[in-house]
């Protein structure tokens, strides 16, 4: 056999190694490590602005306690693989570098994401969902003690009561920032809903109430209303094993009344808190401005990742794109507000593709992950669908899918079905013939 043969099974026998390496579970001590790592990443890309005067800090923060992490279990540690998905967006975003109308917030932007990218795949390759569904919940728990805390210490950010009327904000200075961040953790937190030893299960009681409590702070329609479509779905995903096997049209009154109880529920807490329903608070004019100006601009490819908006994360000067929407709007939005109008203006209908490509891969990953007992990983699948839930619900409103939080828990999500701990199997040698190999299959022992 060739060098060239041997090298290569070499390197095929060691990745059949690595894939079969165990990731950490719940319920042991590394797994533990992972989940209060995953818990304090969830806070750093929250964008606590409170405590920090900008992401780029978080982000360092972050990059510290993963890498923290990967040292401290060495010796298990497992290479993440990337979903194919996430590299045709991170690649149509460099490649934005070719027509951007500012290339050095495009490149710094890349950077930043790509950044995020790796934190959160070096978590899917090294942790169970189980782990990743705990550390979501724990760092919920983080997120909404901190911000109590600042706002007793009376802390910058933590109210606006003096000057818009809200009493409390959080540690993101928002109140709907903090809400759809808590609705992640929610999310995570009854991914891992199970029955378990008492010690844990009063302990997932805690984590359940104190989020649920951070939820009740914000006081936001968008916070109630991805938090509840997460609990819908949850049901939903609980209640179809046993109503799939009855009859198309018992489904689908079924479906019809999970769906309507949703809408009345939806516009009952609408009613209540006073939001604008027909223009989305004053946001659906501002996401008509946008279609128009990225259609007279760029549509396809748009104006260059991370050139347009001002988000708190990547500041970006006055320009004419942003310009153009301001004025044709009336009035000034940091951001589009909405999962997919944020890219438009930045990646045009490229970006939205890109998009869907990864929801698209998320979704089937929870489909082959199963999320009944009978499935192949069904924590992880339950994990997929209510996180998902929980970002595309929020993400009407609110720019899920580019805010740091957003992209990174869609990146672990996408992640923990690519970086499965996969069977070791028997390597044939390169060299041994098909008809060789079937002959010694049926050889007697």
């Amino acid at each position: 056999m060739s060098p060239s043969r041997d090298a290569l099974g070499a390197l095929v026998r060691l990745v059949a190694w690595h894939d079969a390496r165990p990731r950490a579970t719940i319920r042991g001590p590394r797994g533990w490590v992972w989940a209060c790592v995953v818990a304090a990443i969830f806070f750093w890309m929250s964008n606590p602005l409170v405590f920090v005067p900008g992401f780029h800090l978080s982000l360092e923060k972050a990059l510290d306690l993963v890498l923290v992490a990967c040292l401290v279990t060495l010796p298990w540690l497992r290479v993440p693989r990337v979903p194919w998905p996430w590299l045709v967006f991170h690649a149509l975003a460099y490649a934005s570098l070719v027509w951007t109308i500012d290339p050095h917030l495009t490149g710094y932007t890349n950077l930043l994401y790509l950044k995020i990218t790796l934190v959160a795949l070096l978590i899917a390759a090294n942790c169970e969902a189980e782990v990743v569904g705990w550390g979501l919940g724990l760092g919920g728990v983080v997120v909404v003690a901190l911000s109590i805390h600042a706002y007793r210490e009376e802390m910058w950010g933590a109210s606006y009561a003096a000057l818009e009327g809200v009493i409390f904000t959080g540690v993101g200075t928002n109140q709907n920032i903090l809400a759809y961040t808590v609705v992640v953790a929610l999310a995570g937190t009854l991914a891992v809903a199970r029955r378990r030893p008492l010690p844990a299960q009063l302990l997932w009681v805690l984590v359940l109430a104190v989020n649920l409590y951070g939820l009740y702070l914000a006081r936001s329609s968008t916070g109630y209303l991805a938090a509840l479509s997460v609990v819908v779905v949850l049901g939903a995903v609980s209640a179809w094993p046993r109503v799939r096997s009855r009859g198309r049209r018992q489904v689908g009154l079924w479906s019809a009344g999970v769906g309507g109880f949703l809408l009345v529920t939806a516009l009952g807490v609408i009613t209540l808190l006073g939001d604008q329903l027909s223009t989305f608070s004053g946001r659906a004019p501002f996401w008509v401005a946008t279609l128009e100006a990225s259609a007279d601009n760029s549509p396809v490819i748009g104006s260059g990742w991370g050139a347009v908006w001002q988000h708190p994360w990547s500041l970006v000067p006055p320009n004419a794109v942003a310009d153009d929407i301001y004025a044709r709007a009336g009035f000034q939005l940091s951001h589009g507000h909405n999962f997919f109008l944020d890219l438009v203006p930045e990646l045009g209908v490229l970006g939205i593709v890109a998009a869907l490509l990864i929801l698209a891969r998320c979704l089937r990953d929870a489909r082959t992950s199963g999320v009944t007992p009978e499935g192949a990983d069904p924590v992880a699948g339950r994990l997929v669908a209510l996180g998902l839930a929980a970002l595309l619900v929020a993400g009407i409103t609110e720019p899920m899918f580019t805010v740091p939080l957003g992209w990174w828990t869609l990146a672990v999500l996408g992640g923990l079905r690519a970086n499965r701990v996969r069977a070791r199997r028997a390597v044939r040698p390169l060299g041994q013939h098909r008809s060789n190999a079937g002959s010694a299959a049926t050889a007697p022992s």
